[in-house]
């Protein structure tokens, strides 16, 4: 089946400038995806569900696809370094909605103002990548769903080192595809940088020796820091892999995402 987002004279997604360029799409997808997560940054967010999760894909691809904030109506796949070439098992088209629908089920089931930092983490890392993993959306769901875990993260009482996030930014998605493996998910690579990045305080007033060791800590981190213990028969797969993005306390750490 040909991929209809896809223009048919080039593999490139259709989108409404008409940019025909792989490359100059990226980097004009990118740019202003930033911009509008500044934007919406400034204006808020509480909507924890499927709904929500669309609105901030609409308003962050909005201005380059007709499809932003819609359900993929394909399967996809993406070849994974990590995974030695292979994917994810994304959710199938028709199953998007249910399996959205219980993933957060399961996210609002937790009695999050009950955790103390490590537990709240750890229930963080339990529940986001099962979000993740459905991949309801063409195109841009890393940065859709890391910006909606940071604004859950600030509803709670707590504050993300977005800036911790973007010098880590391969290691982040790394580590969501390790823990998106089924019987064979591995969370503690992504529970190791939450630890550090969900903050009891604002960035701003913790200690500027400490802050100053927390981005040496993953920023150097390649795909080859994440080992994966076990790895299931997948498909061979084809498309490209999307960037991730993210959001913190001040809207210029969004400078640092590429």
């Amino acid at each position: 089946m040909a991929d209809p987002y896809l223009y048919t004279d080039t593999p490139v997604l259709k989108n409404k400038l008409d940019i025909r360029d792989e490359k100059v799409l990226d980097l004009v997808e990118a740019e202003q995806s930033r911009a509008n997560m500044m934007l919406l940054y400034e204006r808020g967010f509480s909507d924890f569900t499927p709904a929500g999760l669309c609105e901030i894909h609409r308003f962050l691809f909005g201005d380059i696809y007709d499809w932003a904030g819609k359900y993929r109506i394909i399967n996809i796949e993406k070849r994974e370094k990590l995974l030695a070439g292979r994917s994810v098992w994304y959710s199938n088209d028709e199953d998007i909605p249910r399996d959205l629908e219980n993933a957060f089920q399961e996210l609002l089931s937790q009695d999050w103002p009950q955790f103390s930092r490590q537990e709240f983490v750890r229930h963080l890392t339990a529940c986001f990548p099962k979000i993740w993993q459905v991949h309801p959306f063409r195109e841009g769901n890393t940065r859709t769903l890391v910006m909606m875990m940071t604004f859950f993260v600030e509803h709670h009482g707590f504050y993300m080192d977005q800036e911790l996030l973007a010098a880590s930014s391969g290691y982040v998605r790394d580590s969501l595809v390790m823990a998106s493996l089924d019987q064979f998910s591995e969370y503690e690579h992504l529970e190791r940088i939450l630890l550090d990045a969900v903050c009891d305080e604002p960035i701003s007033t913790m200690s500027p020796r400490w802050r100053s060791q927390l981005p040496l800590k993953f920023s150097r981190r390649s795909t080859r820091s994440i080992r994966p213990k076990n790895m299931s028969p997948s498909r061979t797969t084809s498309g490209r892999t999307e960037a991730t993005t993210s959001r913190g306390h001040k809207p210029t750490a969004f400078l640092f995402w590429r």
